[in-house]
């Protein structure tokens, strides 16, 4: 594109968390986390509501708005992605390892 510059932006800081959740359990909770990173959820609901279950669990585990979190991938699956806007990676290791200690 010549004569126009282009510049990149940064988007809203936060982190990504690979989650794969387990319906049908006895309780809402975080079970453990994989070798390789993936978080481990029981939810109590079906799987068929577990995307808005998820959220609102993850949404009061991490005290972070339901709407600075999105599933980006994995939506029709067990494993998914969440988006987690204005949370550093490092305050979600945190606190998931205090929920699971």
């Amino acid at each position: 594109m010549i004569g126009r510059e282009f510049r990149f932006h940064h988007g809203g800081k936060g982190a990504a968390l690979a989650v794969r959740v387990k319906s049908g359990a006895q309780s809402d909770r975080i079970k453990k986390v994989l070798k390789d990173g993936t978080v481990v959820v029981n939810l109590k609901g079906n799987k068929r509501d577990s995307n808005q279950e998820l959220l609102d669990f993850l949404s009061g585990e991490l005290q972070v708005e339901k709407n600075k979190m999105e599933i980006i991938a994995g939506q029709t699956g067990r494993n998914k992605l969440v988006s987690i806007l204005q949370i550093q990676p490092q305050d979600i290791q945190r606190i998931i390892l205090d929920k699971i200690a």
